[in-house]
């Protein structure tokens, strides 16, 4: 069923952040595995996006990489430790998990509070508490509403305050089940603009799930799962820009492929691999100034 597979799984003791071999999970009482072996590698410093139709094992396979669920057959390491119940607490140090609402994952009554919540569980000292505090805010510019109680904020600044409760335990690796979904399109875009700055300005691991292709645009590997399948993993440009994988698949086509095969309908003939907006306005300049 594999159509794309760029990066054969090396397993632990390799210089992917997290390692999946051979993955089956099925959940108590259904009769088909939500996931059925799988097996990839996800290289350290990475964007990668995880698609695939409702039903797929997105979020399953995210949950069982965070040790949320028990794993039925098969193996998983993050930062080469194997993902067992015995070494959960390393699991979760190295892990920061950002949820789809927001308004589910406040404890505190103030921002602070929530931030210091997560360093607490994780049995940070006190004293050390108030430099990381400030530390996570500050990089998801959230300081100025640090004694902020949580109804008051955006949805967008919900979103950000959790994620800065993760990046205050840091991490190596931040998962995102759907994290943008709710959000409205002003905080959704700062809540991507975020991603990006965390990848390459502080060089975290991101493993984001998302139904949205624009979304699945940004990143630099694509993971498309499908009846319980990996389907497809390799870069970005390859597989997002291949209308016909992703329609196969009952998957939405990013703006540019869509503007592409409307030229092409047209006779005009546009390069195969994926291509930005600001790329694709390139090359439509590039072609109307040869024709001048």
């Amino acid at each position: 069923m594999l159509e794309y597979y760029i990066g054969m799984t090396k397993g632990a003791g390799s210089l992917a952040i997290v390692s999946v071999k051979d993955l089956t999970f099925t959940y108590p009482g259904n009769s088909e595995p939500t996931l059925a072996h799988i097996s990839l590698d996800l290289p350290a410093g990475e964007w990668i996006t995880i698609i695939g139709p409702n039903g797929s094992g997105k979020s399953t396979l995210a949950r069982l990489i965070d040790g949320l669920l028990p794993i039925n057959s098969g193996e998983i390491y993050v930062d080469n430790i194997p993902v067992k119940e015995e070494n959960l607490h390393a699991i979760h140090q190295r892990i920061g998990f950002v949820f789809q609402n927001p308004d589910n994952q406040f404890v505190g009554t103030t921002v602070a509070d929530d931030v210091a919540f997560g360093l607490e569980n994780h049995q940070v000292s006190h004293e050390d508490m108030p430099f990381r505090i400030k530390q996570a805010l500050n990089d998801v510019d959230m300081v100025p509403y640090a004694k902020k109680e949580p109804a008051y904020l955006s949805g967008g600044q919900k979103q950000r305050v959790a994620i800065a409760g993760a990046l205050s335990l840091r991490p190596k690796v931040l998962i995102f089940d759907e994290a943008t979904s709710m959000l409205d399109p002003e905080g959704r875009q700062k809540v991507l603009k975020l991603l990006a700055h965390l990848k390459v300005k502080k060089g975290f691991t991101i493993l984001a799930i998302s139904h949205d292709p624009s979304e699945a645009v940004l990143g630099d590997k694509v993971i498309l799962l499908d009846h319980s399948h990996l389907v497809a993993y390799g870069p970005t440009n390859q597989i997002m820009g291949d209308s016909e994988l992703l329609m196969k698949h009952r998957l939405g086509l990013p703006f540019t492929t869509q503007l592409k095969e409307q030229l092409q309908e047209n006779g005009i003939t546009v390069p195969k691999e994926y291509q930005s907006e600001e790329q694709m306005m390139t090359w439509l300049n590039q072609q109307l100034s040869s024709k001048k």
